[in-house]
């Protein structure tokens, strides 16, 4: 099912315009829990344009009117949730590790994803960056960790309004790790310092040098095909874990 939060983060994830549609999808994922309480005024007026710009857009998504909009918002949001729920059954994450080869110890490995999970958990926004097939791979997690009430933003280097801060939780995701080591260089503007962040690597030389907050190094050396699967399981492995932790046994608006 092409759910309405997918549309949005298709479009967000992959346009290259820094433009009213743009900031209409991040206000919609910033405020994707209550969604329904602003009207298009409301919009219009925190993002500084007009509500037929704003119409344009939803137009452009096969909308008719702001009404129609909120009403897909209102079941798919439900929906999508429920199919969460069902999927995260019975699931024992001693599977995932098994399945990929992410560690050489994967009693230590799930620690680091308890770790990871809480992090996320203490911050209020989550900062994705990487190349374009790691950040393709990891739209199921931002599309649940949305769905779980936590603010997941891919990093666009034509988005000069997204500066980093003490409460975002930023993951690098580079198999070699030399990207990681240029965009601080030519990032400084950024405040990368300022933030927690996670490296998720196949390098052991940048994980020895701690340029993050915390390192994720699985095995292999720039093995492209093994790294996605293991990128795929890490981004499984930290959904599944904080669905369980945090979401699972909590009561309604808790």
């Amino acid at each position: 099912m092409n759910i309405l939060l997918s549309r949005i983060l298709k479009y967000l994830n992959g346009t290259l315009f820094l433009d009213d549609a743009y900031r209409f999808c991040v206000f919609f994922i910033l405020h994707y829990q209550d969604f329904d309480s602003y009207t298009i005024e409301d919009i219009a007026g925190e993002l500084q344009t007009t509500p037929e710009s704003i119409l344009n857009f939803l137009k452009y998504l096969g909308f008719d009117n702001y009404l129609s909009f909120i009403e897909i918002y209102q079941r798919h949001k439900q929906v999508r949730f429920e199919q969460i729920q069902e999927r995260m059954k019975n699931i024992h994450v001693s599977s995932y590790v098994e399945r990929i080869k992410v560690s050489n110890d994967n009693e230590a490995f799930l620690k680091k994803i308890e770790e990871v999970c809480t992090k996320i958990h203490d911050s209020k926004r989550v900062i994705l960056v990487g190349a374009l097939y790691p950040m393709s791979i990891a739209v199921e997690f931002q599309t649940d960790m949305i769905s779980f009430g936590k603010t997941v933003l891919q990093y666009h280097t034509y988005d000069k309004d997204m500066i980093f801060n003490e409460n975002d939780y930023v993951i690098f995701i580079s198999s070699s790790g030399r990207s990681l080591e240029g965009f601080m260089y030519t990032r400084t503007n950024l405040s990368l310092q300022n933030t927690t962040s996670l490296l998720v690597t196949q390098n052991p030389t940048y994980a020895r040098k701690k340029l993050t907050t915390d390192t994720i190094q699985v095995p292999g050396r720039f093995d492209g095909i093994n790294f996605n699967y293991q990128i795929m399981t890490i981004f499984d492995l930290i959904r599944v874990m904080y669905y369980q932790k945090y979401i699972e046994n909590v009561p309604p608006n808790h």
